[in-house]
């Protein structure tokens, strides 16, 4: 008989299946138990049939069943190696001579245990064996059966044709694992991927508070630093009353970063107040304006969060680089979208200003990005083309 093609003698199952639980992936708690006992089964069948097969002897027939039942015990160890231990083509010869002897062992004494040696044989085929090979060894070892049975009892039985049938039993069992090493695969897959998600979740949230941090501190201590710096060299050069007045501002400069710092504070914990009620919050100087435009309607919350935060950074920068200036905050509302300007009508040019990390429009930029926003930002106003500055922001509903 020509023996199958080796590319399609091993399944897709793991090698160490029949040897231990340590590389047999994905099994359940049934199928490691049967791991774990089938030496003590394959011992107590072997051992039976040893005790119950006759007649044994070392000549005539019971030399022929002493010669099967050694080839048959071998046949059966073969079940507790390690298949990796073998090549795909010795293991399917070794297999198939195990099926040969298995058949002819059953009609050498039907009433024996050395009947389970058959279909033994034949699920351990296709346990271990892809479809077509298992199915070529089950053939051979039930019509080694019946063909034995027919010559030593000169007639013909049918049953023997059914000790391959347990082939059916072994590929049922190795989809069922098969089936199972990919579930749990998927399941450590999901688990990666939902790491991943989590620490890209962390890496965005440190971002968030990186951002709140610059928005709050970094602003409040530069100014209240300039601020304090100025009045040590006023009151150096016994300019008293200008120094003292350095030091009110810092002190304004403090009230308002505490006042900021609320606001972060308000805006990490995901606690959101109105758009509207949130650019007044911010608009609280004698030179600023608040104006809407259209039917207003209430973005998400995020949305709120960030573009108070875009806004009180466009609002710091401008009471920096442009104090005493008109700033004006608009906020227009379409059935579409969201467009939200804040302008002051004087401020340096972007070209001519040095000063700042520009971590400010970093982090703009990157809030507009979070809710699917376009922010653009440069000097100029409608009124002036020349001067000013203007940031502008537009988000879809």
């Amino acid at each position: 008989m020509r023996a199958p093609k080796l590319s399609r003698l091993s399944p897709p199952v793991p090698s160490s299946g029949f040897v231990g639980t340590e590389g047999y992936v994905g099994t359940g708690l049934a199928d490691t138990t049967m791991i774990r006992l089938m030496p003590l089964i394959n011992l107590a069948v072997v051992v039976w049939a040893w005790f119950t097969v006759a007649p044994l002897g070392f000549s005539g027939a019971g030399l022929y069943g002493l010669i099967l039942m050694v080839l048959g015990t071998f046949g059966m160890s073969l079940r507790l190696l390690d298949p990796a231990t073998l090549t795909d083509r010795v293991r399917f010869v070794a297999t198939l001579g195990a099926g040969i002897v298995a058949g002819l062992l059953f009609a050498f004494d039907p009433t024996s245990a050395a009947t389970a040696f058959a279909p033994i044989v034949a699920g351990t085929a296709g346990f271990r064996f892809s479809a077509i090979p298992a199915i070529v060894i089950a053939g051979v070892t039930s019509a080694t059966a019946f063909v034995a049975m027919a010559v030593k009892f000169d007639g013909t039985s049918y049953y023997p044709l059914l000790v391959g049938l347990a082939v059916l039993i072994g590929m049922t069992r190795r989809d069922r694992s098969e089936a199972m090493r990919l579930a749990r695969e998927k399941v450590e897959q999901t688990d990666r991927a939902i790491a991943s998600e989590s620490r890209a979740q962390v890496l965005a949230e440190r971002a968030r508070v990186a951002r709140e941090i610059h928005d709050v501190l970094a602003h409040s201590l530069s100014g209240v630093n300039m601020q304090l710096n100025l009045a040590d060299a006023l009151l150096e050069d016994g300019r008293a009353e200008d120094g003292r007045q350095a030091v009110r501002t810092a002190q304004g400069m403090v009230a308002d970063g505490l006042v900021e710092a609320r606001r972060a504070v308000y805006a990490l914990r995901e606690e959101s107040r109105g758009l509207v009620a949130s650019m007044v919050s911010l608009v609280t100087g004698d030179d600023e304006t608040l104006s809407t435009d259209g039917d207003p309607w209430e973005p998400a919350p995020d949305v709120v969060a960030h573009l108070t935060r875009i806004v009180g950074e466009a609002l710091t920068n401008a009471r920096r680089h442009a104090s005493g200036a008109p700033i004006s905050v608009a906020l227009e509302f379409a059935p579409d979208r969201l467009r939200v300007s804040v302008v002051n009508d004087r401020a340096t040019h972007a070209e001519e200003f040095t000063g700042g990390s520009g971590m400010g429009l970093i982090g703009m930029r990157e809030r507009a990005a979070e809710i699917g926003a376009s922010l653009t930002t440069g000097p100029g106003t409608a009124a002036d083309p020349d001067a000013g500055w203007t940031v502008t922001i537009e988000v879809p509903r």
